[in-house]
């Protein structure tokens, strides 16, 4: 009998019942108290719902049970004929595989257990709530496009060709900034994932009232095919900005394929106030 064939019968009986003491939890197993959950609510049926339940957000009313995940152990009875899945396995019993095997651009997400708190504070052996699952980037696209939108993206800095306090009208000056992503670690759903901001779009504002430059670059030297030039046809003391739109981009931690996150954000960056001056033309004989 194979660990996945005997994953119905298993269930089927009274999983994870032990008549010995209950296995102490690793210290790294993510755990957390569940405040209530509606009982019309299929326990641990979504991601979300998981997730909820570890946080202890899943629900409207009070609970004794406390959820956590483990890797799962499919065990081999001493009968050897049938199997049980547990957090671990018990002597007399046989380890014959242990967590689910998923492909390359997957997460293999623990599995979900719960436990019940007696009064005295005692804990009832796990029972199996989900047996875990292979998470793919589809199954986090709405949680990462959530994350982008609160993702701490440092402005692109402008950086001038001559970084002075001044300009001459018609020459101005030549602005430019960098293109460097940026990219944030976190967990979505329990899962550890990458989550990546890159500039696609910039867009100069002199600040004088001439229209704004956009670019899909981030500007170069004042000789290159990539010169962003504010020229200021008229003096006066002005302050450019440059406007970045940035889009988004998440992985699985480890995986080396990226996924589009729809919507993006902006940042803004400003020089300090420019005196342009015009130019004064003296004749020397």
């Amino acid at each position: 009998m194979t660990p996945r064939a005997s994953v119905a019968g298993a269930l089927a009986m009274v999983l994870l019942c032990s008549s010995g003491a209950v296995a102490a939890e690793p210290p790294d197993y993510q755990t957390g108290v569940q405040d209530g959950q509606d009982p019309s609510v299929t326990v641990g049926a979504t991601l979300e719902q998981q997730d909820a339940l570890l946080n202890g957000t899943g629900g409207d009313f009070a609970s004794d049970t406390r959820y956590f995940r483990a890797t799962v152990h499919y065990c081999l009875l001493s009968d050897l004929e049938n199997s049980v899945l547990r957090t671990v396995c018990d002597e007399g019993t046989e380890t014959i595989a242990t967590g689910i095997d998923c492909p390359d651009d997957a997460f293999a997400l623990a599995g979900l257990f719960a436990v019940t708190l007696a009064a005295n504070g005692a804990e009832s052996a796990p029972r199996l709530i989900s047996e875990g699952t292979c998470v793919t980037a589809a199954d986090l696209e709405a949680e990462a496009e959530r994350a982008f939108q609160n993702m701490p993206v440092e402005p692109a800095q402008i950086h001038l060709e001559i970084e002075r306090d001044w300009a001459i009208v018609n020459f101005g000056i030549h602005p430019r900034t960098d293109d460097t992503d940026q990219v944030m670690d976190t967990a979505l759903l329990g899962v550890p994932v990458q989550i990546r901001a890159y500039p696609a779009e910039f867009t100069w504002d002199a600040g004088d009232d001439t229209t704004p430059i956009t670019t899909d670059h981030p500007g170069g030297r004042w000789d290159s095919a990539d010169a962003i030039n504010l020229p200021y046809p008229e003096p006066g003391t002005f302050t450019a900005s440059l406007t970045t739109t940035w889009h988004g981009q998440f992985r699985i931690t480890g995986t080396p394929t990226w996924t589009d996150i729809d919507g993006e954000l902006t940042t803004t960056d400003s020089t300090d106030p420019i005196e342009v001056h015009d130019a004064e033309v003296r004749l020397t004989g």
